[in-house]
Formats: C-alpha cells, structure tokens, sequence
C-alpha cells in the first residue's frame, strides 16, 4: 500500500504541482485585496474591507460592471445561437464541410491582439474598410464613428468578439449533432417536419449538453474579457467600453493600486462563481436531469 502511494506521489506531483501554485496565488491575491499596497514597494498592512469601498463609492466600477453585465447579454446569445445555425448548415449541406469547417474556425486560432488590430483597423472612420464599401455603394448615410462614438463602441467591439468566437461555438454544436441518432431525424423528416421545425424539436432539445459547454465558457470570457477590448479602444471614449479586467490592469500597473487591482480581480473570480456555477447546477438539473 505505501509503495502504491509513493509511486502515485510521484506521477500526480507534475499536476498537483502548478494546481497548488494556482490556488495559493489565489489566496495571496485575496490577502491583498485586504492589505494597504499603493506604489511600487509592498506594504502588508491590513486594511479590512476599505479596498472594496473605494470601488463601491467609484463611478468607474459601476460603469465597468454594467458593460460586463452587457457583454453577458449581447455577446453569449448571438455567439451560441450564430454557432447552432452553423453546425446545423453544415451538417445538413454536406458538401465542402472542410472548407466551410475551416473557415469559420480559422478566427477562433488568432489572438486577440491581432483580432482587436484588424477590427479597429476596419472601424476606423476615415480610412476604415467599413466606412470606405460604405461610400463605394453610395450609402455613406449610414457611415459611422464606430469605436470612437461612446454610444457605438461597445457594440463594435463585441462584435468582433462574436465574430471570433461562433466558430468555436459551431464547432461544439457540430460534435453534439453528429451525436444524435440519424434516426431520430430521419422520423422528423418522414413524419413532414420542414427543416426549420427539426432544428426547433429534435436538434435544440438534443443539443442542450453542448449548449451548457458553449454558454459556460463564454461567460466566463465574457467577465474576464481584455485583450480584445484594450487593443481596439483601451476602454475608451469616456469608459464607454471599459470593463472590469481593463480597470484592474491600469489600477495596478499604471496607478500602482495594487491593493485595488487585486480586490478587483476577486470581484471579477467572485462574479464568475455566482453567474456560472449556479446556471451550471440548473441546467444540470433542468435538462439533464442530474
């Protein structure tokens, strides 16, 4: 028995290793949230919950948390739902499936400096792409400040964060459809069921483990989201697309707020536990059945 432990210490230390390591920068950067750290020298001194207040009483933070609360609204449901309508195109056209597999997935490979680079690139409103086909078709009416308008930018940008992500959605729900028992469908069909009518009874319901995967993940993307939104506006115009992990950034290394950055990051931890885990136990429930 204790040679079956010490040979299993020894295969488990490679992960167990960075797991701990995880969890104790976890711990320490709660403790810090609780400590007075302003400048660049660590000051231990504890605090309490002062951190917390001062983003309570800052206007910023309720500005950033009501944008990530819109990105959870605006990017997950037409993500997941572009990603569904895709896989289910896919599958039933047949043909050229690599391809068309190929191309809406190439996006989801490239970082988000260089997505956030190429969109910016092609909102821009003088020599953007956008505005230059605009006023090529005629229709520079509908030509825009895009990211540099604070009642556009938002949008834009998360835009392209679903641009990025539906062909990793589709990829998903492509796996869970060919998953389902050609059977099934093949009754639907028999049985006068159009196309649409077999994607709303047969595919959706049968789908709803892929659906839990695809919603989860992008929430949490959705709460912890910087690269995207830092590189094409860097929060701006007047924090109209600044959220939480971009306050968190400039509070602790342009500010030197560590304390605040770190009491930030346990907001944003905090939110992901409250937001996925508790829709992660319904839907366990509710459509599994566990």
């Amino acid at each position: 028995m204790r040679a079956n432990l010490k040979y299993a210490l020894i295969f488990l230390t490679p992960l167990l290793a960075p797991t701990l390591l995880l969890y104790a920068m976890v711990l320490w950067t709660i403790y810090v949230s609780f400590t007075r750290w302003y400048g660049i020298i660590p000051s231990w001194r504890f605090v309490g919950l002062d951190n917390y207040l001062y983003l309570w009483e800052s206007e910023r933070f309720w500005i950033d948390l009501r944008n990530n609360a819109l990105w959870l609204v605006l990017f997950i449901t037409p993500t997941a739902a572009l990603g569904l309508l895709l896989a289910y195109a896919i599958d039933k056209v047949g043909r050229g499936e690599s391809f068309f597999r190929a191309v809406f997935l190439y996006p989801t490979a490239l970082s988000f400096v260089v997505t956030g680079t190429l969109w910016a690139w092609m909102y821009d409103p003088d020599v953007g792409v956008l505005n230059t086909i605009l006023r090529t078709l005629g229709l520079g009416f509908l030509q825009g400040r895009w990211i540099t308008d604070p009642h556009s930018a938002l949008y834009c940008v998360i835009a392209a964060a679903v641009w990025q992500y539906t062909g990793f959605a589709m990829i998903i729900y492509l796996s869970a459809i060919r998953g389902i028992p050609p059977a099934m469908i093949e009754s639907a069909i028999v049985d006068g069921a159009s196309s649409l009518q077999v994607l709303r009874h047969v595919i959706i319901p049968q789908v709803r483990h892929a659906t839990l995967v695809v919603t989860s993940l992008l929430a949490i993307f959705a709460l912890k989201v910087f690269d995207l939104v830092w590189v094409m506006t860097g929060g701006g115009p007047a924090y109209s697309t600044d959220v939480l992990a971009v306050y968190m950034f400039v509070a602790t290394f342009r500010q030197h707020l560590v304390s605040v950055g770190a009491a930030l990051s346990v907001v944003i931890f905090a939110l992901s536990i409250a937001i996925v885990i508790p829709y992660v136990k319904w839907a366990l429930k509710r459509w599994l059945g566990l």
